[in-house]
């Protein structure tokens, strides 16, 4: 089983990746226009491999999943179906902000964000999947704890930037879906489906779908219909009020 990840600050939307596997990699909705992980298991490992390899600048990097569990667990693991509630998060316009701050001053906030959200994952109960670099990859076993999650991160960095002068401008898209388990790593329609709802989402925002939003203690705008990329038909989804 392999997982893979595209280093955003080394990517420099070249396409290769998409072109040779379309249905692994794609582009993603953001400022920077990146190339990003769709579904690494809709494609056979020799062309996941092959994608890798035709990145000019090696920013893909797969990894097997047994070597990112115990090692009793190693060559044990099989697929499971579980409901999850997936969470993404994403630092708005990262690029912009390394260019302006540089590396170094970058590289400080970058560690104060990931220990800041770590922190309230832990507190909400978030199973971190996997760091993209600027944003994280959550699974939640509750839409409650997820949104509890995305206010809390918010809440945070608002807080950070009424009291230090600044804190990056965070994206938040949540959905509950079922997908397929295997180690610590999820896939399937349901995490694709997460991944889009949270590149919809602007700076401070938390986007969820609407069936995730329903009966939660937070209250949330009206819904509305958007069409992501990938997906047939369209999703309703609502913007959590944090504030």
């Amino acid at each position: 089983m392999l997982k893979a990840r595209v280093d955003r600050h080394k990517c420099i939307a070249a396409g290769n990746c998409i072109t040779i596997a379309p249905t692994a990699f794609d582009w993603q909705s953001d400022e920077a226009f990146k190339a990003g992980v769709v579904d690494v298991d809709s494609v056979e490992e020799e062309i996941l491999r092959e994608a890798a390899l035709s990145c000019p600048t090696q920013a893909i990097e797969i990894e097997e999943v047994d070597e990112l569990l115990p090692w009793q667990l190693r060559g044990k693991s099989s697929p499971r179906r579980v409901e999850k509630t997936f969470l993404f998060t994403d630092i708005v316009k990262s690029t912009d902000l390394v260019e302006a701050m540089g590396d170094e001053a970058w590289q400080s906030v970058l560690r104060w964000h990931d220990e800041n959200l770590r922190a309230v994952f832990a507190a909400n109960r978030g199973e971190e999947v996997v760091s993209t670099g600027d944003g994280f990859f959550v699974a939640f076993e509750s839409p409650d704890d997820a949104i509890a999650c995305g206010v809390a991160i918010q809440r945070s960095l608002a807080e950070h930037r009424r009291t230090q002068g600044f804190a990056p401008q965070v994206r938040i898209g949540a959905h509950a879906a079922g997908a397929t388990q295997v180690g610590a790593n999820f896939t399937g329609k349901g995490v694709h489906e997460a991944a889009r709802i949270a590149a919809l989402a602007e700076g401070g925002e938390i986007l969820v779908s609407k069936e995730t939003a329903l009966g939660g203690r937070f209250p949330a705008s009206e819904p509305r219909a958007v069409h992501v990329k990938g997906i047939a038909g369209q999703i309703d989804v609502v913007s959590i009020k944090w504030e």
